[in-house]
């Protein structure tokens, strides 16, 4: 044994310096170091304080995020007739301003013949709003006895002197003339984006991909951007046909029990059902109401309300399972709250947009780690 092999250690009996008892490999990384509790709730404040800017931002965005949203929707319905005009060998910006050209057409149709239908509705609607008032005068007397009794609660508890509000008139003219104003240029927003998605949409997600430097990673990006499209595209082609059924059926059903302007109806039944259960129940009390003003007997308006809510039963629990199938089926809770709440951040526009953009969340977080709870908690 020489020198030098007795001055070297050996490993079985020494320690070794590094705490690894001589099995230290310089190739294995340092294990990650453990979230302390301050450190898990400094992660969620951070998560929850970005959902609020979020939120606020959306909120704050409406004017130009809801004109996109619905360009976006209205695209991913119109992708079948655009890869169909591909298969002929149509250049896709002459494709896309063909599919708006009709789009624009037909809604000019739908709107001039309701135009009248709707104005004329205006026109009785004093009478009419007394007619109804002499019908239901039983349970408003009702109702304001009830309320009488309780104001005099209220006087007899009450230690503050009382105070007058003085309520300013509104200028229906003006609130009028805003809306009008604000759609008119929401619906020429949307339909330029539109016109735009069709033509360089596919080409603009083909230059996204290319940027995406890791070739698993540009892979995973254009699987997602093919599933959202497929899947998204089909929902909503499912769901705009089995309205269609729904509203034709209303339609008819309306015009057997002597109902006016059963085809208005329809597409108003139609156009409501995007708005899971506050649409058919928003449609089922106009329906009522209507009902009573035309009939003298509450006999036909409850068998019209009757009728209308079975059909909507019928569509919602049976026609629109069987044709959607369980893929993308969702949790009716989640369905519920993405409609109350889109319907409170961006109006009736987000409220049509709540279950696509649900789906849309769903599909990612099936595929992004980060929105996996998304996707777990919203499957049916």
């Amino acid at each position: 044994m020489t020198a030098s092999d007795q001055q070297r250690p050996d490993p079985a009996t020494t320690g070794d310096t590094s705490g690894n008892n001589g099995n230290s490999d310089p190739g294995t990384p340092a294990s990650a170091p453990v979230e302390t509790g301050w450190g898990r709730i400094e992660t969620r404040l951070l998560i929850t304080l970005t959902l609020l800017a979020v939120i606020y931002t959306l909120a704050l965005a409406q004017l130009l995020l809801v004109p996109i949203a619905l360009a976006f929707l209205l695209s991913l319905v119109l992708a079948p007739v655009m890869r169909w005009l591909a298969l002929l060998r149509i250049p896709r910006p002459l494709g896309a301003a063909v599919i708006v050209l009709l789009l624009l057409s037909g809604l000019n149709y739908g709107v001039s013949q309701s135009v009248d239908p709707v104005s004329d509705w205006f026109e009785r609607a004093p009478r009419l709003l007394k007619q109804l008032e002499r019908k239901i005068n039983p349970i408003k007397k009702t109702v304001e006895d009830m309320s009488k009794a309780a104001d005099q609660v209220d006087r007899i508890a009450s230690v503050n002197p009382a105070q007058t509000v003085e309520v300013k008139g509104i200028s229906f003219s003006k609130m009028l003339y805003s809306n009008a104003r604000g759609l008119a240029t929401g619906a020429v927003t949307t339909t330029l984006l539109l016109y735009f998605i069709l033509s360089w949409g596919q080409l603009m997600i083909t230059r996204i991909s290319h940027l995406q430097h890791r070739e698993g990673r540009r892979d995973q990006f254009i699987e997602l951007s093919v599933t959202l499209e497929a899947e998204i595209s089909k929902y909503l082609s499912c769901i705009t046909l089995v309205n269609f059924g729904l509203g034709s059926v209303v339609a008819a059903a309306l015009y057997l029990f002597g109902m006016p302007n059963p085809l208005l109806w329809g597409a108003v039944a139609a156009v409501l059902n995007f708005i899971p259960y506050l649409g058919g129940l928003v449609t089922a009390l106009l329906l009522g109401a209507t009902a009573l003003l035309t009939f003298d007997s509450l006999a036909l308006p409850a068998m019209v309300v009757v009728t209308f809510t079975l059909l909507n039963i019928i569509e919602g629990q049976i026609v629109t399972p069987l044709v959607l199938g369980q893929r993308l089926a969702l949790n009716p809770l989640m369905v519920f709250l993405s409609v109350l709440f889109w319907f409170w951040l961006w109006g009736v526009a987000g409220a049509l947009m709540a279950v696509p953009m649900l789906i849309t969340l769903k599909l990612i977080g099936d595929r992004v780690d980060a929105l996996r709870p998304i996707a777990v908690i919203a499957q049916r």
